[in-house]
This record gives structure tokens, C-alpha cells and sequence, in this order.
């Protein structure tokens, strides 16, 4: 669909092909890293299975790799930037993308950090009754680090001393995740009084430095520092009390800042009848000024029962009153039918998972199999039994408490989803749908019954798909594009390699105003398969015809609701554009169709036949322009060899970071 295609090879090159050397000098192709995506798999099944695969069996695996090369199926994005790896296989909490826990223990401090720390995007509820604050409080002294440009000690130093008659506490951080996340347990266990806390960064190695391990860039201690010292003074504030709902999750936020360049997304969940519900649902609200960290998570209610519509309606006004998309609600009376062990969900929420669990996704782009039914049922089946070996791994990694482990091995979870949605000549069809939906059940229950397994409790979802999707040259998951000409303007650093290939190529770069060391690029979509409506604008001082998308929020919601009834074993993500004068018909909507409702994430909706200008803001991530504009600025662009920019440039899974969903 892009034209030309340079969109999609850019994307997968800054975002999911590893650097094969230090310096970051040279990257693998897009064959390369499928081919280790691969191995991967293959390591998964060998050991579950106890021996080597047959023939068949590779060439199952040879069928996966031409769909994956051909960006038909995908694994997720943390598969494809470490399946493979020797890190991948030593912490196999890295393969995952969802996962959620309560956050009631000192523990659960430590598996929230170092689930972020692998890339793990976290759910969690803060829960109230055990973390509590300093026992009196102290003064906060850090000690920088030294920029070394050498790992330092790996282990945390923890020591009591006394100096000038004053009791110091003093925790030397280590230059490990493991130590990083030992340190925000420290942090929250200490009950010895004390009259300062030093907190001695001086182990940690500069940033800008790439791991070996995961390959990321190292944050040195610049968010870290920040991030611990913000912790201790809500531990000050709340010295000898418990910690409220609040200021968890303030912790679990805090600790979201402090990753290196690949970034991690966050929800937090809180039940709509406790007593905090309120000051949580608005915990957001102009949370620069003082609260930055509440950007990392996402925020949603919990109803354990049908509200009122007075209380949906109570909802959309604290909604609209803090911009129009938090908090979110979910359904957990109608998740908890779907998933017995449901506590919460993950960043995007369309996994339903349980206290301390994980799931691993993968995707197929419907569209890309048009007339090709077989094949897709094929394709799904596939996907079906490489995401369940995803599920053939072990948590017991010396931080992770045991209970993740346990968990999975009971549940199994799988997260076979679909994207490309609306391209899809069958996307109407709710027989089709439930057809995928029991092919999928077959892949997976088929792979666990070879094995000898515990069969996945459940098996299909829709994710947002907004990086993967990009990768494949498709629509985003559930979502219809805003028209069908559209400038995709991208982010990457000002440092990335990319940059002057692509300027050269004849492609629009300006820099970031949100960011200083940013730029954007513009890229051409051109969705011609996808319905749109024909409108005439005012541009520039005169009337064209634009395409756009005119869906009212009900069309989003039914398009949910078909994909819930016929596919959707967990929940399918969609963020719902919105207008104020819809939101009496949401309401109606939502309290008519409760039994299949779990979780929808709301925004405004931004005008489609508005231009960034029109709109005041300097910019627009996708911006719908005439089809004359779109081929004037095709014609100016030349081909572009991704080979001569060893670009690296980290983005979370499918851009969930800082506390959003892709099309948020």
C-alpha cells in the first residue's frame, strides 16, 4: 500500500534488525533477523519436545519463515529484536509483551522492574496493605556517576554505617538489570531507622553505550538517579504509613523512567467502588506539571459490576474533563466469564491475564490474503502453533518470584491476533471469523497435544498493531485508516544513519518540535483498498476533494462487537474516536451490549479533512491529503538502499510507551 514500499523496510531496519557488531556499523537484513526468529522457534520446540525435529516438523518451520518473510504472520516485536539471542534464552521473560501483576509486596516491586527492564510491557494494579513508607524520614543524598565507559560491579552494595553521629544507610548500585532491579526493592524493605539514605551511582557506565546483551543503548544513571530519588521522597512523605493506591502507582510509573533507549508501556487498574477511584481516575490530569511519570501508564477502572448509566455517564465527564481518553473502563464481570483467573490486563489490554502472567502474541495480515482463503487458514494454523511454543519456556530465572512460572504453566496463554482488518474482503462476515477462530484453536491445541502439554486456556485477540503493522504495509489492526492518502510523518533521532539517506532520496525531514533530538520523515500511504468518503475542503484557499474516514464511534464499536462475538477469545483492542455529541449513544451503546463489552479505549476525534494547520497543532502523526499532493510528492522521491544507513533507533513494542496505544 505504501508508495513506494520504503516505509515498511525503514521501520523494520530502525526498529527490529539487530546491529552485528559493537560499534553498530553493520545490521542484519530482514532475512537475517527472520532467520533468527526461526532458530528461536526451533530451540523452543527441540526442548519441549526432548529431541531433534523431524522433517516434517522443519519443514513446518521452513513454511513459517516464507510467511514471515513475505510479512504475512509476524511474531512480536520483542521476538523479532531478541528470539535467537543467548539473552533470550537466559531470561525468557523477554519474549513477552504482556504481562500483569498486583503490586503488594516488596517482591512485586522487584518483578515490576525487572519485567520493564526485559522489555516487558506491565499491567498491575497497586494494592494496599503491606508497602508502606520510610520508618522516619531521611535526607537523600546521590552520588553521580563517574561516566565510566567500562562495566562496572555487577552486584548491589548495601551497607549501615555511622558518620558524624548521624546513621547513614547507603545503597551502591550495581551495572546489571539484575541489580537495578534488587535496588527498587531495597529501596521499599528498609525498616531500620536511619538519618540518610545515600544512594551511590558510581558503578554505572555512561550512556550511549549499547548492552551486549539485549543490544540496547545504556541510559547511564541520568534516569535512574531521578527516578530513585523521586521514590525515596514519596517514601519520606508517607514514613511510617501505608503507601496508598496513589503512591504505588507513582513507584511503578517512576521505575517505568528508568529504561534504557527501548522503552516499556505501562496500565495500572484500579476497582471502580474503592474509596481512591476518583483521585486515580484523574491521577493524569495535567500530570506535567509536577507528576511527569504518570505519562508512562495507561489508566483504567475495573467494574465488578454493571454500572448505572449515570455512572458511565459520571465516566465521560472526568474523561472529557482531562482531555477525553482517561481513564478507561473495563468489563471484568465479562472478562472474568471469558478467563476465570482474570485480575487485569495488559498495556493495550487485549490479553486477560492473571495475577503474575504473561502472554505472547503474534499476527496475520488478513489483507495480504484476499482471495487466497486457504492459504490464510493455512497461515493461522501456523501462527496458532509457534505462538503456543512460545509458551514452552521457563520464568525461573533467580529474580522472578515462582508464582509467574506456575502460572503459566497452567495457563498457557496464547494471543493469536489479526491485523490488516479492514482490508480484508470478508471483514463483515461473522461465520469467516468464527472460522479463523477454530482454526487457531486447532494450531495451538494441536501443538500442545504433540507435546503432551496442558492446552491454552484461551487462544485469539486483536492488538493495536501500530509498529508491526507499519512492517507489514497493512491497516492497524482492528482500525480504519483516516483517509486514504496519508502523510506518515516518523520519528527518529537526529543521529540515525537513515536520515540523510532518506533526504537524499528526496523524502521531507523537519525537526521534532516535541523533541529536541528528533526528526520527523514523511512517509506516503496510499490505502486504495480500503472505502473511504468523498469530501470537498477549503486547503490553501480553495475547495478539493479529500477521502476520509467518516466512521461514527457506534460503526467502531459494532466493528468491536463482531470481532468479540466471532473471534476474540481475550479482548480486542480499539481505540474509539469520538466526538462529544456521541457520547450519549456510547453510553446506550455500551449499556445494550454489556455481555460483550470488556475494554474500549476512548479519544477525541481529530478531524480527518483538517490539515495540522487548520487543527493549530505543528504537526500530525497521519495527516490526510488530496491525491494531487500525494503524487507530487511520490514523483520527487527516488529509491532508497536502507544498506547505506546502519540505522538503530529503539521504539517500545508497537509504540506503547509513555502511557499510550499506538493510534491514542
Amino acid at each position: 500500500m505504501t508508495t513506494p514500499t520504503t516505509r515498511a523496510e525503514v521501520i523494520a531496519r530502525r526498529t527490529y534488525n539487530r546491529p552485528l557488531d559493537t560499534q553498530g556499523a553493520t545490521f542484519e537484513t530482514w532475512g537475517e533477523t527472520i532467520a533468527r526468529v526461526i532458530s528461536h522457534q526451533t530451540w523452543l520446540w527441540e526442548r519441549a519436545k526432548g529431541g531433534p525435529l523431524s522433517a516434517e516438523e522443519c519443514a513446518e518451520l521452513e513454511e513459517l519463515r516464507e510467511l514471515m518473510n513475505s510479512r504475512k504472520v509476524l511474531p512480536s516485536g520483542r521476538t523479532l529484536w531478541l528470539g535467537g539471542t543467548e539473552i533470550a534464552k537466559r531470561r525468557e521473560a523477554s519474549q513477552f509483551n504482556c504481562s500483569f501483576a498486583r503490586i503488594e509486596t516488596v517482591h512485586d516491586i522487584v518483578d515490576a522492574m525487572w519485567l520493564l527492564l526485559q522489555g516487558c510491557g506491565v499491567g498491575f494494579e497497586p494494592v494496599v496493605g503491606t508497602l508502606n513508607g520510610f520508618s522516619r524520614p531521611v535526607r537523600v543524598e546521590v552520588v553521580r556517576s563517574e561516566n565510566r565507559t567500562t562495566k562496572g560491579r555487577e552486584e548491589n552494595l548495601e551497607t549501615f554505617t555511622e558518620e558524624h553521629g548521624e546513621k547513614v544507610w547507603t545503597i551502591s548500585l550495581g551495572d546489571s538489570a539484575e541489580a537495578w532491579a534488587k535496588a527498587a526493592g531495597k529501596l521499599l524493605a528498609n525498616k531500620r531507622p536511619v538519618d540518610v539514605l545515600r544512594l551511590d551511582f558510581r558503578e554505572i557506565r555512561a550512556p550511549g553505550i549499547r548492552l551486549s546483551g539485549y543490544g540496547w543503548i545504556s541510559s547511564g544513571d541520568v534516569t535512574i538517579s531521578k527516578a530513585f530519588v523521586a521514590i525515596a521522597e514519596i517514601l519520606n512523605r508517607r514514613a511510617g504509613q501505608l503507601l496508598s493506591r496513589i503512591d504505588i502507582l507513582d513507584i511503578v510509573n517512576w521505575l517505568g523512567t528508568t529504561l534504557s533507549s527501548r522503552r516499556s508501556a505501562e496500565i495500572a487498574v484500579v476497582p471502580f467502588d474503592d474509596r481512591e477511584w476518583q483521585e486515580f481516575a484523574t491521577a493524569k490530569k495535567d500530570h506535567w506539571i509536577g507528576n511527569p511519570q504518570r505519562a508512562q501508564s495507561n489508566n483504567s477502572l475495573l467494574f465488578y459490576r454493571k454500572p448505572a448509566k449515570n455512572e458511565l455517564r459520571q465516566i465521560f465527564d472526568l474523561m472529557q474533563d482531562a482531555g477525553g481518553s482517561e481513564p478507561g473502563f473495563i468489563n471484568a464481570v465479562a472478562a472474568l466469564k471469558r478467563a476465570p483467573w482474570f485480575k487485569g490486563v495488559n498495556p493495550c489490554a487485549e490479553i486477560l491475564l492473571g495475577n503474575k502472567s504473561f502472554c505472547n502474541l503474534v499476527e496475520t495480515d488478513l489483507g495480504a490474503f484476499n482471495g487466497n482463503l486457504a492459504g490464510l487458514h493455512r497461515a493461522i494454523r501456523l501462527v496458532a502453533r509457534a505462538n503456543y511454543r512460545q509458551t514452552c519456556v521457563s520464568f525461573l530465572d533467580g529474580i522472578l518470584q515462582r508464582s509467574w512460572h506456575e502460572l503459566n504453566e497452567f495457563l498457557r496463554l496464547c494471543g493469536v491476533g489479526l491485523t490488516g482488518i479492514v482490508r480484508w474482503e470478508h471483514r463483515d462476515d461473522g461465520a469467516a471469523f468464527r472460522e479463523l477462530r477454530r482454526i487457531a484453536h486447532e494450531g495451538a491445541n494441536g501443538m500442545a497435544d504433540e507435546l503432551g502439554l496442558p492446552r491454552p486456556k484461551v487462544v485469539t485477540t486483536v492488538k493495536p498493531s501500530g509498529t508491526l503493522s507499519k512492517v507489514m504495509d497493512t491497516t492497524e489492526g482492528v482500525h480504519k485508516p483516516l483517509g486514504r492518502f496519508i502523510f506518515n510523518n516518523v520519528r527518529f533521532s537526529t543521529h540515525d544513519p537513515l536520515v540523510p539517506v532518506l533526504e537524499q532520496a528526496g523524502y521531507r525531514v523537519f525537526p521534532d518540535p516535541y523533541a529536541g533530538d528528533a526528526v520527523l520523515v514523511t512517509f506516503p500511504v496510499d490505502y486504495s483498498d480500503v472505502a473511504f468518503d468523498e469530501c470537498t475542503v477549503l486547503r490553501e484557499g480553495e475547495l478539493v476533494k479529500v477521502e476520509v474516514n467518516t466512521e461514527s464511534a457506534i460503526e467502531q464499536l459494532e466493528r468491536y462487537k463482531l470481532l468479540m462475538d466471532n473471534y476474540v477469545d481475550h479482548n480486542c483492542s480499539i481505540t474509539v474516536s469520538y466526538s462529544p455529541d456521541e457520547v450519549e449513544d456510547i453510553i446506550d451503546w455500551i449499556d445494550r451490549n454489556w455481555d460483550s463489552y470488556v475494554g474500549v479505549s476512548f479519544i477525541y476525534r481529530n478531524d480527518p479533512t483538517k490539515n495540522a494547520k487548520d487543527l493549530g497543532y505543528p504537526y500530525l502523526p497521519q495527516e490526510v491529503v488530496t491525491e494531487e499532493v500525494f503524487r507530487s510528492y511520490v514523483s520527487g522521491l527516488r529509491p532508497v538502499d536502507i544498506n547505506q544507513g546502519n540505522s538503530f533507533e529503539e521504539l517500545s513494542e508497537d509504540g506503547c510507551a509513555s502511557g499510550a496505544c499506538p493510534v491514542r
